[in-house]
């Protein structure tokens, strides 16, 4: 987060016209290719510091929900009738605490992450434990009836009503961890006890930092990319004006021979409509460059998961499909394509273990998920030729009937490009394999865009999308 911090504030000081200190004798190549350079640069360092700030602020909530999901699941394979019999220190020794141990190494062994498990019961003192079972190593091991004082983890009580996790990392004789504690019932359904999962601090903050890591590397593999980019932009632009300058020492050396004529006028105005037609050619270079740039960044995210690799290419050639059919202007179906290709950029803040997930999610793992959009409209936002494609970005999941997300608009208080986005990008997904489903027939989606016309789509861009799919076939 401090590396990125530091290459922000010194883009945006180089950005600062005064401080390039660049004079008039400076040559024309050179000025370009820093403007450009500094240009691009800015725009990466921002995407990355977004991004880094969501991953700071996301990081340890995901780790939480990890550490209760594990405990919940863990508590099912400990044995509540065992729990209660075992009282006296020297039940050590017997079969059933062998056993039950077991079972909690065993739980350690499947997840690599965690530093210990072990069960406690109630105290005869208010906020007073005592540890039952302990998987850890001999040097840190708790032996059966020890004392442990819950003022220093308050969570752990709470874990004898529901699933609880500490609010904030935990310091006592066996270091500093992260905890998460589920009830352990016997036989008839009664809370005899809670399980305990520990994960180290310092694993955690190591986790962190390699994701932080893995952003700085991008935006700096940008910025080289960026480096390439702009010597190769300027040339070219720098071949251009040179041309430029060609066509007007013609004309001057014209002007020397026939200085009394008054044909340099027509050759100036000549000059002057190549020069605005090299202007809107350079123009059109950038924003191609940048869509090219924002494309490869899309393609990265989605060639980590061979399912839904080209995703958004093709909803954007289905977007564009309709568009025409709708006939739309040039610079509507400009900004519908561009969005649609940016569409899922916010999944690159959700973490892998979610979005590759086979099975079903849990309500908190689709909770995550549905931040996508904002993450999405959030990574563009302060980038003023972006603010119509982040408007669409944020609200492609939003229905028809008001029931979506984020913002739960309705009806055509959704833009335009969010209802065509919305209709190819579930058909798109419909007709497509992914880990936890089969893609559908081209029949059957066209069905299901059907029935959901009017609630989850706008029915206009339905019946116009069905028309086209009659005589065009999107799945081979």
């Amino acid at each position: 987060m401090v590396a990125l911090d530091k290459i922000k504030n010194i883009i945006n000081n180089r950005l600062n016209i005064s401080n390039l200190n660049i004079s008039s004798n400076t040559p024309l190549y050179f000025k370009l290719f820093v403007i450009l350079f500094l240009t691009f640069s800015a725009t990466i360092v921002s995407i990355a510091y977004q991004l880094e700030k969501h991953i700071e602020a996301t990081h340890i909530e995901v780790v939480k929900d990890e550490l209760m999901s594990i405990a919940s699941i863990a508590a099912f394979y400990v044995d509540g009738d065992i729990v209660e019999e075992l009282r006296e220190s020297e039940q050590e020794q017997t079969a059933e605490y062998a056993v039950l141990q077991q079972r909690l190494i065993q739980i350690m062994k499947d997840n690599k992450k965690i530093r210990d498990v072990y069960v406690l019961r109630k105290g005869e003192h208010k906020d007073e434990l005592v540890f039952v079972v302990d998987a850890a190593e001999l040097e840190e091991h708790s032996p059966l009836g020890e004392i442990y004082d819950a003022i220093i983890a308050p969570e752990m009580l709470k874990g004898f009503i529901q699933p609880a996790v500490d609010k904030d990392f935990t310091t006592d004789k066996w270091g500093q961890t992260l905890s998460g504690y589920a009830p352990v019932r016997n036989s008839h359904g009664d809370v005899v006890a809670i399980l305990g999962i520990d994960f180290d601090a310092n694993d955690i903050r190591a986790e962190y930092n390699k994701r932080s890591e893995r952003v700085l590397f991008y935006a700096v593999l940008g910025m080289l990319l960026m480096l390439m980019l702009s010597l190769v932009v300027a040339k070219k632009l720098v071949e251009r004006l040179n041309n430029i300058k060609c066509v007007i020492d013609m004309l001057l050396e014209e002007n020397l021979d026939t200085s009394v004529h008054d044909t340099g006028k027509d050759e100036i105005k000549d000059l002057s409509l190549r020069v605005n037609q090299l202007i809107k050619k350079m123009v059109a270079d950038r924003e191609q460059m940048f869509i090219c740039m924002i494309t490869a960044l899309v393609n990265a995210l989605e060639a980590k998961d061979q399912y839904t690799y080209g995703h958004s290419a093709d909803v954007a050639d289905i977007a564009d499909d309709i568009m025409n059919e709708m006939q739309l202007d040039a610079n509507e179906k400009f900004t519908i394509r561009f969005a649609a290709i940016l569409h899922d950029i916010g999944k690159i803040g959700i973490s892998d273990i979610i979005l590759q997930k086979k099975g079903k999610l849990t309500e908190t793992e689709f909770s995550v998920i549905r931040q996508h959009p904002l993450i999405g409209a959030k990574i563009l936002e302060g980038i003023p030729a972006l603010n119509q494609i982040q408007d669409i970005v944020q609200h492609h999941h939003e229905r028809y009937d008001g029931t979506g997300y984020p913002d739960k608009l309705r009806g055509l208080d959704i833009s335009l490009g969010a209802r065509i986005i919305a209709v190819a990008d579930s058909f798109q997904a419909m007709i497509s394999d992914r880990t936890y489903h089969s893609g559908m027939s081209q029949k059957l989606a066209m069905k299901e865009l059907e029935e959901n016309k009017g609630t989850q789509f706008d029915p206009h861009i339905v019946d116009v999308f069905l028309a086209l799919c009659k005589n065009k076939q999107y799945k081979e």
